[in-house]
């Protein structure tokens, strides 16, 4: 997958984007109007309390929902028209995920966590184990491609998801409280990581998090409240 697009527009972009879930008297409408944007090699991050719709947001971004009405462009292409049959496709070409809890498979080893990933998306297995190792070594756990997500840290199953995100070099990394279930300094040093895959590296990143003691790492802080974006801000202004 390549990076190579109009310079004009962002990597991924949102416009007056609606999303309601249920029909008539018991609609709820989790987003109102909301506009976003990330630029390549660019980190930003999503706030808001619980319920505001930074979730929702970012699984319409990464082609896991789709929007109730509003432009939705992931690169050069406009995803908010495909059919939602679609998105999968998408979703693997475009975007990597890395969650709160990892969502690891617990019988696969680190490297295969990753490897799986590179099959998915084309490689045969050869190459896929070859790159998964090369993955990992970049996140720094080189020495625990054969153990098992039990036999790990928080803070190392959270480097293999890191790794698996990025297998086969999507363009987008959605994170989903990445941090939240670690200590302090783990969480600075995955985030550090995530911050080196925008800048390093050349990926967009769009991190959800309540943790403000990672704060200082984003290009920006986009605060969203009851579903619209209340407050943008340079983190470093």
């Amino acid at each position: 997958m390549s990076f190579v697009h109009s310079a004009s527009i962002p990597v991924v972009e949102a416009r007056e984007v609606v999303k309601d879930y249920g029909e008539g008297p018991t609609t709820f409408r989790a987003l109102k109007g909301v506009n976003f944007h990330a630029d390549r090699g660019e980190f930003v991050i999503l706030s808001g309390p619980s319920g505001s719709g930074k979730t929702t947001l970012i699984s319409i971004l990464g082609c896991v929902l789709k929007a109730t009405s509003g432009t939705v462009r992931v690169l050069d292409d406009v995803i908010s028209d495909v059919a939602e049959s679609e998105l999968p496709k998408l979703r693997l070409a475009y975007v990597g995920f890395i969650f709160q809890g990892h969502n690891l498979i617990m019988s696969m080893t680190a490297q295969e966590n990753v490897a799986i990933m590179l099959a998915l998306r084309g490689w045969n297995a050869t190459d896929a184990a070859k790159e998964a190792a090369r993955l990992l070594s970049l996140v720094e756990i080189g020495d625990k491609l054969k153990s098992l997500p039990g036999d790990l840290s928080g803070g190392q199953r959270q480097r293999v998801s890191i790794a698996r995100c990025i297998a086969g070099n999507p363009p987008i990394v959605l994170a989903d409280e990445p941090t939240a279930s670690l200590d302090a300094q783990t969480g600075q040093l995955v985030t550090e990581l995530l911050h080196n895959l925008a800048k390093k590296r050349g990926h967009t990143v769009v991190t959800v998090t309540h943790d403000n003691r990672i704060f200082h790492f984003a290009d920006r802080i986009v605060h969203i409240e009851d579903g619209q974006i209340t407050q943008e801000k340079d983190s470093h202004s």
